[in-house]
């Protein structure tokens, strides 16, 4: 994505909180032995993907922004990463035990959220569970939030609409809820 190469270094510098870690780590931790886990839109790797190393998984991390790329491979040296979108997942069928795209679905109008979570359906093993983050309200037309100065463009569904595109591409929706920075957390399961 164009605008998180515009703000890369900035990002790096004020993403030190540790917002989404605890819903990371939990799925983590349900994920039996050392999976492979991918992280979708994984950024610079901190605190999310160093988060999934340190429970003892290996990570593969996609993003389609190149200058965060750069700055993943410093964090995250020995952790291999693709530059790609998610709407078209560049890899093989049947190949995660897990799947987290924190800050990434709601960045995708409709459509391509639909197509995201038909990749990933596709290239997670059953029984796998993805996490995610987006709105809980019907956002047709996008709306716009700034970064550092760089305009970004935001859509959502509500909770049952994605549930309802979850379902009609294999998964279950599990949870549901939000963290005090009102970030929206969904947690579903593919279907066995």
């Amino acid at each position: 994505m164009r605008e998180y190469d515009l703000i890369a270094e900035w990002y790096a510098a004020e993403r030190v909180d540790q917002t989404g870690v605890p819903e990371v780590t939990a799925l983590a931790l349900s994920v039996p032995g050392s999976g492979l886990v991918l992280d979708i839109g994984c950024g610079n790797g901190i605190p999310l993907t160093r988060a999934l190393l340190a429970a003892g998984h290996s990570v593969v991390g996609l993003d389609s922004s190149s200058q965060m790329l750069v700055r993943f491979g410093r964090n995250c040296p020995d952790t291999p990463a693709v530059h790609a979108v998610v709407q078209s997942c560049p890899f093989s069928d049947a190949v995660f035990d897990a799947a987290v795209a924190w800050g990434v679905m709601f960045h995708l109008n409709q459509s391509d959220q639909m197509k995201a979570i038909a990749g990933v359906s596709r290239v997670l093993k059953n029984g796998a569970p993805f996490l995610f983050t987006s709105g809980d309200v019907n956002g047709f037309e996008p709306k716009e939030d700034t970064m550092n100065g760089v305009v970004f463009h935001h859509w959502s569904f509500t909770i049952d609409e994605y549930r309802h595109i979850l379902e009609e591409r294999g998964f279950a929706l599990v949870d549901f809820h939000t963290d005090t920075g009102k970030n929206g957390y969904y947690l579903a399961r593919k279907s066995a």
